[in-house]
């Protein structure tokens, strides 16, 4: 089921959506003694993180895994994983709800011909090898995560964690959940967010676009996904 929420104030929908983050977090837990929830980066994700710091959650049984990320070290200022440490679970572990040992980063390993992607896929397997609770920003070209229009990280049928050197928008090394990794999650949070994105939503909403031109559209095919936008 898909449900699309509108508000005009940016602020208001980031809280709305983390509101709802937050309420998907409760119904997983209230069966299930632990959740797998996978975020991305970018400023509306540090948005929601501090909203989320007032959701009524068992943080200690959250397990963090980092959508898609950038070939950088983890303390590196681009890296996804630096955003969800510095906003979101530092400060969950100041306050006593979790230990930062939930949060599992993806370790670049240079030395590695997969860059250390089968690590994480070893990580992920500890934890259940699926997602509960995806959260997902789609780009201006309709990307989410690193899986990109026409590109063959879309395409890529290993059900895992794919590494690119070629990613359309730069820079051009990337990891990223792939399709089928994606797709085991339960419930889907995905944000359409600023006018630059409004090529793309009209994309998602064009029943006539495939999957490949568009890439967020992988939450129609999901039992349970919300979209926050404020266009129209």
């Amino acid at each position: 089921m898909l449900t699309i929420m509108h508000e005009k104030n940016q602020n208001l929908l980031l809280e709305k959506a983390a509101r709802h983050l937050g309420e998907k977090l409760r119904e997983v837990l209230a069966v299930r003694e632990q959740v797998n929830l996978a975020v991305p980066g970018g400023r509306s994700v540090v948005t929601i993180f501090a909203a989320m710091l007032n959701e009524p959650v068992d943080w200690a049984r959250v397990h963090f895994f980092i959508l898609d990320e950038r070939l950088v070290p983890i303390d590196h200022p681009d890296s996804n994983y630096k955003l969800l440490l510095d906003h979101l679970i530092t400060p969950l572990v100041r306050a006593g709800a979790v230990s930062q040992e939930n949060a599992h980063p993806f370790i670049l390993d240079p030395a590695s011909p997969d860059r250390g992607a089968g690590r994480y896929e070893r990580v992920l397997a500890g934890q259940g090898f699926r997602y509960d609770i995806i959260l997902l920003s789609a780009g201006e070209d309709g990307h989410v995560g690193a899986l990109f229009p026409r590109h063959h990280s879309l395409a890529d049928t290993h059900h895992g964690f794919i590494v690119m050197d070629d990613a359309p928008k730069p820079p051009p090394e990337r990891m990223t959940s792939s399709l089928s990794l994606l797709r085991t999650a339960q419930a889907a949070i995905l944000l359409f967010v600023g006018e630059a994105k409004r090529e793309a939503f009209d994309k998602f909403n064009d029943i006539a676009c495939p999957i490949v031109d568009c890439p967020a559209k992988l939450v129609l095919s999901m039992k349970d996904a919300a979209v926050f936008t404020e266009l129209k």
